[in-house]
């Protein structure tokens, strides 16, 4: 019996697009094999599917994004992904909250609410006609050129907002249990690097620990102990992007070694932290070096 060849392997490329509306990452995937634990971002996250499709949960529900369509989470809002049935490929693009609410504010008067998508695939020809020309220019374009990069993914974002966004907000759980789950978040992000128990959480909030698990859950998708490691994790990428070993990132972040930060770096990435720091590595070459004062 001949053996069954092995999928081909996935292949990621990031870029980052600095000034272009208050920062912006870009990244290029082809995932046959990757399977996404549930995590979250801090950013808007826009994607544009160009091969198979994209199958994901999101807010308790099972998604498909085929070839065509735009696939986009919410910042904070928890979502996998698996690379089933050949896996897909796309191009993201993560856009932080404020530059999306400045935007979507000079849309309407009714101030800077970032906006809110109920619909997690998007099927808007016009709308991924544009996105596709953001990418486009993404690889094409040299990295000096903002000005083009800023015009493409405006109008992308507007054609979106205009269309599929809802300024109102998003319903919650009962006033009472999401303040506990607030509170508890906050709690794990102030204390991201340190072990808390759930004695200290209810102690903290007054609640039952069954009740405070249930309400965080309900609100943000993730226990407490999972949503702790996906802040774990963005602080490590901020230390790796201000230049901090991945080694002292990872203890400084509150994982136990390195090790311990790739495996939930690239369960939830979908790339490990040395790409980062190759990345990073490509940019600091590409800028022009500052001519030295005459003395």
């Amino acid at each position: 019996m001949t053996p069954r060849a092995a999928p081909p392997a996935d292949r990621v490329v990031c870029r980052r697009l600095d000034g272009v509306l208050d920062g912006l990452d870009v990244l290029r995937a082809d995932f046959r094999r990757q399977c996404f634990a549930p995590h979250f971002h801090d950013d808007y996250t826009f994607g544009l599917i160009t091969r198979g499709a994209n199958r994901f949960r999101y807010r308790q529900q099972r998604m498909v994004a085929p070839v065509g369509t735009l696939c986009l989470a919410m910042p904070g809002e928890v979502h996998t992904g698996d690379a089933i049935d050949g896996g897909w490929a796309y191009w993201t693009v993560h856009v932080p909250p404020a530059a999306l609410a400045a935007l979507a504010e000079r849309l309407d008067d009714r101030g800077p609410t970032a906006p809110d998508f109920a619909r997690p695939v998007i099927d808007d020809p016009d709308a991924a006609r544009r996105f596709a020309a953001f990418f486009a220019g993404c690889s094409d374009d040299p990295p000096s050129a903002h000005l083009a990069h800023e015009v493409r993914i405006v109008e992308a974002l507007v054609a979106l907002v205009s269309r599929h966004a809802d300024r109102a907000g998003r319903a919650s759980a009962s006033r009472a249990d999401a303040g506990i789950a607030a509170h508890v978040r906050d709690l794990l992000t102030d204390r991201a690097s340190e072990t808390v128990t759930l004695a200290e959480l209810e102690a903290s909030t007054g609640a039952g620990r069954y009740r405070l698990i249930r309400a965080f859950r309900a609100a943000y998708g993730l226990p407490p102990h999972a949503w702790q490691v996906q802040v774990r994790l963005a602080r490590a990428r901020t230390l790796i992007c201000a230049g901090v070993p991945i080694a002292a990132a990872a203890i400084e972040a509150g994982f136990a070694d390195q090790a311990h930060l790739t495996r939930h770096f690239k369960r939830s990435y979908g790339h490990t932290p040395g790409l980062l720091v190759a990345k990073l590595a490509r940019r600091s070459m590409l800028r022009p070096a500052r001519a030295s004062r005459a003395r």
